[in-house]
């Protein structure tokens, strides 16, 4: 069995991802959802990644 190598990503690694897709991807605001915050008592923010292009839903 080949045995699976680990690899960890460096700040350097990450800089490098984010020039590559900074044209890809849209900056989405945060907002506040009046609903969970009032049930939970803190101040639950949903981020907007509806507003990507690629209209992608996903809980953050």
């Amino acid at each position: 069995m080949k045995a699976l190598a680990t690899y960890f990503l460096s700040l350097h690694d990450v800089n490098e991802a984010a020039q590559k897709f900074k044209h890809v991807a849209s900056v989405t605001p945060l907002v506040q959802n009046m609903q969970y915050s009032k049930k939970f008592q803190c101040n639950v923010m949903f981020k907007r990644e509806d507003l990507q292009l690629v209209r992608s839903y996903k809980i953050k």
